[in-house]
């Protein structure tokens, strides 16, 4: 199981356990989250989605559909322009940590490389503290990321843009024919910065 799979787990496992969530639990929205910069390749924007904060639910795919979302407390997933704005930089949360300051975390840093035509992406957490190697780009209009190092060919993840405030993450595996079969969606929903953000 890879150190990504283990905090979706974890994140499932908790959420079941959790009590009912209000949403004045949840951590404050940054809001500053910056802005791309004037030489950053444009291709940055296929990840602009990413820039805000989201609460994220868990959805287990059922062979025809997916699953309500998991009760109880919420992840989250906050992104913004880093390295002045030449990068994206992303932040897992298992919990929202405004519910538990002390869940698992981790963070993705995101560049898109002109050359190769595809993202260069570095994932490292709490949990583990492997440095993971991942790539992403878009494929049939699609864009799909999968993982370099450590070795996971059995492993891919697609990015559903539904519109300004939701998207989502859906995780696929291989079947015993080697046919790529969904697996996990981590449905995202906006934060307003009208919440209180700093």
């Amino acid at each position: 199981m890879s150190k990504f799979e283990t905090y979706i787990t974890a994140f499932a496992v908790t959420c079941f356990a959790s009590s009912t969530l209000y949403a004045e639990d949840l951590a404050p929205p940054r809001c500053d989250y910056g802005a791309p910069h004037e030489n950053a390749a444009e291709e940055l924007a296929q990840f602009s989605f990413l820039i805000g904060d989201y609460t994220i639910s868990g959805h287990a795919w059922q062979g025809e559909a997916w699953s309500p979302p998991r009760p109880g407390a919420p992840a989250r997933w906050n992104g913004w322009y880093g390295l002045g704005g030449m990068t994206i930089v992303d932040e897992w949360y298992t919990i929202d940590p405004g519910v538990n300051p002390d869940t698992l975390r981790g963070v993705n840093v995101r560049m898109f490389d002109s050359e190769d035509d595809e993202w260069d992406m570095m994932w490292i957490a709490t949990a583990g503290r492997q440095v993971q190697d991942l790539r992403a780009k878009m494929q049939d209009g699609v864009l799909t990321m999968w993982q370099v190092y450590p070795e996971r060919p059995n492993f891919k993840a697609e990015f559903v843009i539904e519109d300004a405030d939701h998207w989502a993450r859906i995780g696929y595996t291989k079947d015993e024919a080697g046919e790529w079969v969904k697996q996990f969606k981590l449905a995202a929903t906006r934060i307003a910065c009208d919440r209180g953000g700093k």
